[in-house]
């Protein structure tokens, strides 16, 4: 094993995946995978482009007609030069640090994260610098000010946040940008949740600053996890490097998905979705509010809930599990030593599901 894999933990959502995949009649609150079934336009798509034999290699910044409808929802946005079709926005994030950070940079990381974000960089010899939002889940500008050093040289956000469901206003997107350009940092905006903003306040961040890579995609708002459709915008000297690592990487984005979702784009409606998925986020608070004082989310569709001092996330999750509910430690989420503690679950299942694990997770609450 060589000494940079050794930086990277194993993913405890992954861990809780594999349990789930053990047990019989368990209830997962564990994944964050819509639960719906891919809409019938998409699945036509797919088979058609089957059928047209659309199964081979693409070019690595991904099909054209799928690039131009990218592009030009970005239209008017000056840091929006080009764009590269990745495999997830999980590929898009490896190729952006590959792209913008040496080793020994520093990139400023939010507390609570998405689990990738800071152990990617160690495996990459860059330092992660992790800042400590608010209680409310909130950027803390202040620390985030005292965090920078002359190696910073990137901030990732993202908003609506995993697994805070946490959505950046205006306010504080102007406050980022005026910080970045400070410093000549770059931003780097994972949005692949924006699809589920349930109070309308999502923004992209390249509205406001230049020097900004965007990273979203389709897996959330189409429930295409598995087909790994993302995709990078930003300044085209960048995007270039990009795409040159993936011809060395991934290759290319899946073809008949890149087909699939070109052909559907503008088509495709889930406004029922997002009202579905915002039901279940009121019953989740109106709920959990009963037991434990907790944010609402904006967007996304998880909750991070607080547990009661003294008591460890992992300890909470193996009780869960005791009674076959899956649920993911915040310890994956946040800053080492972090004060409180949390878990994360997912509202994306049906509300069969979502109402007995709420079930377990308030009565074990009430033992406090």
């Amino acid at each position: 094993m060589t000494k940079r894999v050794s930086y990277i933990k194993a993913s405890i959502i992954r861990k809780i995946f594999d349990k789930a995949a053990g047990l019989k009649d368990v209830i997962n609150l564990s994944i964050g995978q819509p639960d719906l079934p891919v809409q019938n336009q998409i699945k036509q798509a797919l088979i058609k482009a089957i059928k047209n034999d659309q199964t081979g290699y693409t070019p690595s910044a991904g099909i054209p007609a799928l690039q131009e409808k990218i592009l030009k929802r970005y239209s008017g946005l000056v840091f929006a030069e080009k764009t590269i079709i990745t495999s997830g926005v999980s590929g898009g994030i490896f190729l952006t640090y590959a792209s913008i950070l040496e080793e020994g940079d520093e990139l400023l990381v939010l507390s609570p994260y998405f689990v990738m974000y800071p152990d990617l960089a160690s495996f990459m010899n860059i330092r992660p610098v992790i800042v400590e939002s608010n209680s409310d889940f909130s950027p803390n500008f202040s620390e985030i000010e005292k965090a920078i050093t002359k190696k910073t040289k990137a901030i990732i956000i993202n908003s609506p946040n995993n697994p805070t469901g946490y959505v950046l206003n205006e306010s504080e997107l102007k406050k980022f940008a005026k910080i970045a350009r400070q410093h000549n940092l770059w931003i780097i905006s994972d949005e692949v949740y924006e699809s589920f903003d349930y109070d309308k306040k999502f923004e992209t961040m390249g509205k406001y600053y230049d020097k900004t890579i965007v990273l979203n995609g389709y897996s959330k708002s189409l429930a295409l996890t598995g087909l790994r459709i993302g995709y990078a915008v930003g300044p085209k000297f960048i995007i270039d490097e990009m795409i040159k690592l993936q011809q060395y990487t991934y290759v290319c984005a899946p073809s008949i998905a890149q087909y699939a979702v070109s052909s559907t784009i503008g088509l495709i409606k889930n406004q029922s979705t997002i009202q579905l998925f915002k039901k279940r986020r009121d019953y989740v608070f109106k709920e959990l509010s009963r037991v434990v004082e907790i944010q609402k989310p904006a967007g996304a569709f998880y909750f991070l809930i607080p547990l009661p001092k003294g008591v460890s996330s992992e300890t909470f999750a193996e009780k869960c599990l005791e009674q076959k509910l899956l649920v993911v430690p915040g310890i994956a989420f946040t800053k080492p030593g972090s004060k409180q503690e949390y878990i994360r679950i997912s509202y994306a299942v049906d509300n069969k599901t979502l109402k007995a694990g709420i079930t377990i997770i308030k009565s074990l609450l009430n033992q406090y």
